[in-house]
C-alpha cells in the first residue's frame, strides 16, 4: 500500500467546499468575541455612576442608553512618569460608542477624576459628537492635567447623555 493509498484509507476524503471552510471560520471567530461581551445593562438617559479606577486602565461601563452602548473609556498618559508637582501632564481620554438605534445620536461625556475617599480632582468633559445610526465610534481627545491629579485618581464619576 502506498502512502498515499494508507492516507485515505486512515483519513476519509472530507471535502471542505469554500462555503462550510467559512461557515467554520466564522463560528471559531464569533465564539471569543462573544465571550468577551459584557452584559449590558439598559439604564435612564443621563446615565451616572460612580466607578472604581486607575490611570490608563480601560473600563468597560457596559451599559446602554436609548440603544447607544458605551463599550469603554480609557485615560492614559503617553509619556511614563513619575511627573514633577504642578507640572501639565498630556493625557488622553479615548472613549468608544456603539448606535444600534435607527436615528442618529448626540452623545455629550463628562469624567468627574476623583481620589480614594470619592473627593473631587478634576473634571474632563468630551466635546460633543454625533454617533450616527448603525455606527462604532471611537472619540480621543487630548486635555492637561496635573501631575498630582494624575498621581491620586483612584475613582472616577461617569456621566453619559444622549442629547435630545
Amino acid at each position: 500500500m502506498t502512502r498515499q493509498q494508507h492516507r485515505h484509507t486512515a483519513f476519509p476524503a472530507i471535502r471542505l467546499t469554500p462555503w462550510i471552510a467559512a461557515v467554520l471560520t466564522a463560528a471559531v471567530l464569533a465564539s471569543p468575541a462573544t465571550a468577551q461581551n459584557p452584559e449590558w445593562r439598559k439604564v435612564d438617559n443621563p446615565y451616572q455612576e460612580d466607578v472604581e479606577y486607575a490611570i490608563g486602565a480601560t473600563h468597560e461601563p457596559g451599559v446602554e442608553v436609548n440603544d447607544v452602548r458605551w463599550r469603554s473609556f480609557r485615560i492614559e498618559t503617553p509619556e511614563e512618569g513619575p511627573f514633577a508637582a504642578g507640572e501639565p501632564v498630556r493625557t488622553e481620554v479615548t472613549v468608544e460608542f456603539e448606535n444600534r438605534g435607527e436615528k442618529n445620536a448626540r452623545i455629550l461625556v463628562i469624567l468627574l477624576l476623583e481620589d480614594d475617599a470619592g473627593s473631587p480632582l478634576d473634571r474632563i468633559e468630551v466635546k460633543p459628537f454625533k454617533l450616527a445610526s448603525g455606527r462604532l465610534k471611537e472619540r480621543k481627545e487630548t486635555v492637561e492635567l496635573p501631575a498630582e491629579v494624575v498621581g491620586s485618581t483612584r475613582r472616577v464619576y461617569l456621566f453619559f447623555e444622549i442629547m435630545e
